[in-house]
């Protein structure tokens, strides 16, 4: 392996001789100096990859002053040339970190092979530091937290930027202790990622959760956790990988919302908020098939309000839009969490009534709601009221279908409305159907 080196020697002809050797052996020598103050500047100037570095130089500085600066300084590594071997000397040369000693007199195959291991190490030296300077180009250049951890979490190696940005809190206060990344979490989310992350592992995980920073604000992020196994399959490393989701997590909630808002639309009426016909028949369709299979009746009660057109000519649509949603809130609060109110359209309102026992249940609740829609209420300052005509089915007795019980539970309420209004009929007690 051939270097580029700077000989640091005071002695002329020493230091042309080892000039001479290394240029022999394919090496360059950049310069040669004689004091240490002289070494800084042309090892500053001339970037070598290693200087040779005799320990007693004839200036201010020693040879082990003058390589602990280049080291400091310049990053650059030295192999000392010395003829002092003395426990004194060598310790404090090995506390500069130096690549190799070559005692004097040498001989050239010294030279040669302290010269080649100490310029191997640099090389490996010199790519262990591009790698880790492309990783940390990488992982500060990215908006997902990245670190490196012992497989307990009680040693970290190391954390990338965003943990400050994410977190809100120093890359300094996790080093010092690698569990504080708990503080952060949101205490309803803690006991979960306590139990998958607090604890070691060797497999890999994941998990979302949420985290509050200093300043109040809330951020949603997904934590993965990967375990680094040597050749022998023993945990070494535990990596993570932190990603801010909290726009995804926002975009998933509007559409959740979204989703419920047209749900709600495609089978609520959107001025009650009561169901619609379309949700009406299905659970009419549900009550009726647990009937069928656990026995039992149900009931259906068809209304149609009266007097509510005199409420939209004299006080307009929107006073009309307004009694509806009293009345439904009404008819609503009359009703078991069982059963069902809805609007059909316009000012016509269906009941379903699971489960009941008997028919008289149905009349009872139609009793009920006529009372209820009778009651005065006030319209721009004026008392108002309503009334209701009620047709009542029930199956199996009057119908075993949903159309049998929508159809004859509608014709007894326009029997009713024939009748004079304002009253509660059950299909079976008209003929109607002429005989059917």
């Amino acid at each position: 392996m051939k270097g580029k080196v700077l000989i640091v020697e005071d002695e002329a002809l020493i230091a042309l001789s080892i000039e001479k050797w290394l240029c022999n052996l394919g090496h360059e020598v950049c310069g040669i100096v004689a004091s240490g103050e002289e070494a800084l500047e042309r090892a500053a100037a001339l970037k070598p990859d290693l200087v040779l570095m005799d320990i007693h130089l004839a200036s201010a500085m020693d040879g082990i002053e003058t390589a602990a600066l280049i080291r400091e300084r310049l990053a650059i590594p030295s192999v000392y040339l010395t003829a002092h071997a003395d426990e004194e000397t060598l310790s404090r040369a090995k506390q500069t970190d130096p690549f190799g000693f070559i005692l004097k007199p040498f001989h050239k195959i010294d030279l040669r092979i302290g010269l080649d291991m100490a310029l191997h190490r640099r090389a490996t030296e010199l790519r262990a530091r591009e790698s880790e300077e492309m990783f940390r180009l990488v992982t500060e250049g990215i908006d997902d937290v990245f670190w490196l951890s012992s497989p307990d979490l009680k040693v970290l190696y190391y954390v990338s930027a965003a943990y400050e940005r994410l977190w809100g809190r120093s890359r300094d206060s996790l080093y010092r202790n690698p569990k504080s990344f708990l503080d952060g979490v949101h205490e309803d989310d803690m006991a979960r990622v306590v139990a998958v992350f607090a604890q070691p592992g060797q497999e890999t995980r994941e998990l979302e959760y949420r985290l509050v920073r200093p300043d109040g604000s809330i951020r949603w992020v997904r934590d993965r956790r990967f375990p680094v196994f040597d050749q022998r399959g023993q945990c070494l490393r535990l990596t993570s990988i932190v990603t801010d989701i909290s726009e995804q997590r926002q975009a998933r909630d509007d559409l959740l919302e979204l989703n419920k808002k047209l749900q709600q639309q495609a089978t609520h009426d959107m001025l009650t908020g009561l169901p619609n016909r379309r949700l009406f028949i299905d659970r009419l369709e549900q009550a009726l098939a647990h009937a069928r299979r656990f026995g039992g009746r149900v009931g259906m009660l068809f209304i149609d309000l009266d007097g509510f057109k005199d409420i939209n000519d004299r006080f307009g649509h929107q006073a009309g839009d307004e009694a509806l949603v009293l009345i439904a809130k009404r008819i609503k609060l009359l009703l078991r969490e069982v059963d069902s109110a809805a609007r059909l359209g316009g000012d016509e309102f269906g009941i379903v009534l699971p489960d009941i026992a008997l028919l008289e249940d149905a009349e009872l609740v139609g009793e009920k709601v006529l009372q209820e829609v009778r009651k005065p209420f006030v319209m721009r300052k004026v008392s108002c009221t309503l009334g209701a005509s009620i047709g009542i089915t029930i199956y199996p007795d009057l119908g075993e279908t949903v159309d049998d019980l929508i159809s004859r539970a509608d014709k007894a309420m326009y029997q009713v409305k024939k009748d004079g209004k304002g009253a509660v009929a059950v299909y079976q007690c008209l003929d109607l159907d002429n005989g059917a």
